[in-house]
């Protein structure tokens, strides 16, 4: 019983920990990361949290840093600059990897952490739907 409990417990703190840091984080739409590209905006860094496989598929953010691993990267992939925005994606709105990521740079210090939930799939096609207009 009291394995249990502790299981339980366990399990109750590590979502509560989970829905905490995701609150931190601000999402970004995939237009808003286009218009920051548009702008040229300096301290800005967009970071790439797919594996091979998927980047072969569907390609990449230009000027996107390729994570070597979702969640387990070496922070020194992450810029000095704890100030700079850092912006993260993966393949589409239902994967975790770019959520895990950037929780990984919030536990490292970084202060303004952004989501593109669309993903690559997301920027991909409203891409193609400003070349088509």
């Amino acid at each position: 019983m009291r394995e249990l409990l502790s299981a339980y417990i366990f399990v109750t703190l590590s979502f509560v920990g989970f829905a905490h840091a995701s609150d931190a984080l601000e999402e970004i739409s995939v237009m808003e990361v286009q218009q920051l590209l548009d702008g040229k905006t300096k301290n800005m860094v967009i970071l790439d949290a797919n594996n091979d496989n998927a980047r072969t598929d569907a390609g990449v953010v230009p000027g996107a840093i390729l994570l070597t691993s979702y969640n387990q990267y070496a922070l020194t992939e992450l810029p000095k600059d704890k100030n700079t925005t850092l912006v993260f994606y993966c393949y589409n709105s239902y994967c975790q990897a770019s959520l895990l990521a950037a929780q990984r740079a919030i536990g490292a210090g970084y202060k303004d952490v952004r989501l593109m939930k669309a993903g690559i799939v997301g920027w991909n096609a409203a891409l193609a739907k400003i070349k088509a207009n």
